[in-house]
């Protein structure tokens, strides 16, 4: 019987932790690549997201068609309409005219599609260490995933070709501040006050520091629940804040506008983000607001304050005592400080994102990161790492940086399942084993392969489906230096050229034969990178100018990054690659 998971026998895909983000890939994976083994290993004993916000009544921030596929795949049977015909509520459903199920209703339905990929989930799986391994080629070609099984406690180790980080974020818990029985993050809200605060008719007094919608949701079930409670909201602005939810604003999270986003500059990236900031940072959904407000009117009513706002501050300290938490509390205007006493602190202060340093001690070494210290990620998602290490690492959720504010939200998911799945297709298929073949002793210094190829001006650029034989096209490239690590190369694919398969979003390669190497020892720079259609016509016009001056008539341009670049010496006079019908010709 075949054993997956050993370095004889690895899995195609493991992905780490089974939410949305790995959920969506599950499905994506079965209907883009059913012959691809995969295994998802999640620590709990079930699927569970924010758990601990599962407010009765709390409903999503988005419309149900943005599940996990429909906007991928309407014909899929995992969409939130399949899953509602599948409980025997679907009238039911379009009965309420209602856009936005809620949160409750939602973890249902993930579960429901959880479901149907029992086969290939381990549960109770809390995963220790991920580790590079030699493959049968004797390179680092395979991940080494080390699993304890919570519910024998024995050891388990998967080997895989691909490995996929979705295991979310980590709270953010402010310094100086440790959490305890009277010091909650929200991620616990619901598991932790409720249970503990059973009381409902006591004097209550509670603090919530945050300014976003888990801290507006925070603040009004308090106040709901605890009728004679005070909520202290530690605010770092002067008021709570609507979310910019226009139609105009909300189409950053479509998909051609987030793939616009990652092939941006720099300060582009920043400045564009920092604009579109209010559509999902430190804002709570206006309608919820004016709940709130009606809730904290109703009590003025009635004679008493039990809301009060410290705007313009935040938290310094907390520590625990025996009547409960003291905070600290800093006017960031120059103010001063107070102490607040509270019997409960919750922080709705969000998470950060990292690889856990410990997880990945043995692998970090070989990850690519920026000047800020975060991983290098490609468009489709994959972490760049030294050329040593040739399996791939993807990452779900770690990205906002390079792709937009829509990486950590549930509306790309879709998109972003299928460009994982369909890069890790390719990396297994035919171009990958055609290429490794004809690699001789190798250049490795970037910045002279770069210079080679910028005085190129032609290249051949080789694109393959699964399981296809590679297929190639000569065409005149430009080399745009100041994008991207290395650059980012730029052709035009003419009306005679042919439709490279799967080439838009896919990994492609590109290779260079420079004028200056040595007479009968002819030299060829292989480029790798991710390619990208462009149907801009300004664009292309700007850069067929440079290419061809009295160039005209319709075209697609093709962008490619790239990511890693290699130099080889060579006795043939060409690369051995399929040709295309129009080459032969010409």
């Amino acid at each position: 019987m075949r054993k997956l998971g050993t370095p004889d026998d690895p899995y195609d895909v493991i992905g780490l932790g089974f939410g949305p983000s790995n959920i969506a890939l599950a499905i994506a994976a079965q209907e883009i690549a059913p012959d691809r083994s995969c295994l998802f290993l999640e620590r709990n004993p079930d699927t569970r997201w924010h758990e601990g916000m599962l407010i009765d009544g709390a409903r999503m921030q988005i419309s149900f068609l943005k599940d996990l596929v429909s906007l991928r795949n309407l014909a899929s049977p995992f969409t939130f309409l399949q899953y509602e015909k599948a409980k025997g509520r679907l009238e039911k459903f379009v009965n309420l005219a209602e856009f936005r199920p809620t949160r409750l209703e939602f973890q249902d339905y993930l579960r429901w599609v959880a479901g149907q990929f029992a086969g290939v989930v381990r549960y109770r799986s809390d995963v220790r260490a991920v580790a590079p391994a030699r493959g049968e080629d004797g390179g680092l070609s395979l991940f080494r995933v080390t699993v304890t099984d919570l519910a024998t406690g024995d050891a388990v180790e998967y080997h895989a070709r691909n490995l996929v980080h979705a295991l979310g974020g980590v709270p953010r818990v402010p310094d100086a501040v440790t959490l305890g029985p009277t010091v909650v993050h929200s991620s616990a809200f619901l598991s932790t006050v409720p249970g503990s605060l059973t009381d409902h008719d006591r004097q209550w007094e509670f603090a919530v520091t945050g300014d976003g919608q888990s801290a507006g949701e925070i603040t009004h079930y308090l106040l709901d629940r605890y009728r004679n409670a005070r909520v202290h909201l530690i605010l770092p602005g002067y008021s709570l804040r609507a979310t910019d939810n226009n139609p105009f604003a909300n189409e950053q999270f479509f998909e051609a506008n987030a793939d616009e986003f990652y092939y941006r500059n720099e300060a582009n990236r920043r400045d564009y983000a920092a604009s579109l900031r209010s559509t999902n940072y430190g804002v709570v959904e206006a309608g919820f607001l004016d709940d709130l407000y009606r809730l904290v009117y109703a009590d003025e009513v009635r004679g008493r304050t039990r809301l009060v706002v410290h705007d313009g501050s935040r938290l310094t300290r907390a520590a625990a005592d025996d009547t409960g938490v003291r905070i600290g509390v800093e006017d960031r205007f120059g103010g001063g400080t107070r102490t607040l006493r509270a019997d409960i602190l919750v922080l709705a202060t969000g998470y950060r994102r990292e690889l856990d340093p410990v997880m990945y001690r043995e692998l970090l070494p070989y990850v690519d990161t920026d000047g800020a210290g975060r991983p290098v990620v490609s468009r489709d998602h994959r972490v760049r790492t030294t050329g040593e290490l040739t399996c791939g690492l993807y990452v779900q959720g770690f990205a906002e940086a390079t792709h937009g504010l829509g990486d950590t939200l549930l509306s790309l998911l879709p998109f972003r399942s299928k460009q994982i799945i369909t890069a890790i297709t390719k990396d297994g298929g035919s171009l990958a084993r055609a290429v490794a073949s004809a690699r001789p002793e190798a250049v490795s210094d970037a910045a002279t392969l770069v210079a080679l190829i910028d005085g190129c001006g032609t290249g051949t650029l080789v694109s393959a489906g699964p399981g296809q034989f590679p297929v190639a096209t000569r065409l005149p490239l430009v080399l745009d230096r100041g994008r991207g690590r290395h650059g980012v190369l730029f052709g035009v694919l003419g009306p005679a050229d042919p439709q490279l398969p799967l080439l838009d979003g896919g990994r492609a390669l590109v290779m260079f034969q420079p004028q200056t190497a040595p007479a009968g020892n002819p030299m060829f720079v292989d480029v790798r990178g991710c390619a990208r259609l462009v149907t801009d016509r300004d664009r292309i016009a700007a850069h067929l100018a440079r290419l061809d001056p009295a160039a005209s008539g319709p075209a697609v341009g093709v962008e490619l990054e790239i990511e890693s670049l290699h130099g080889r010496y060579s006795p043939s006079p060409e690369p051995r690659v399929a040709r295309t019908e129009s080459e032969r010709q010409s």
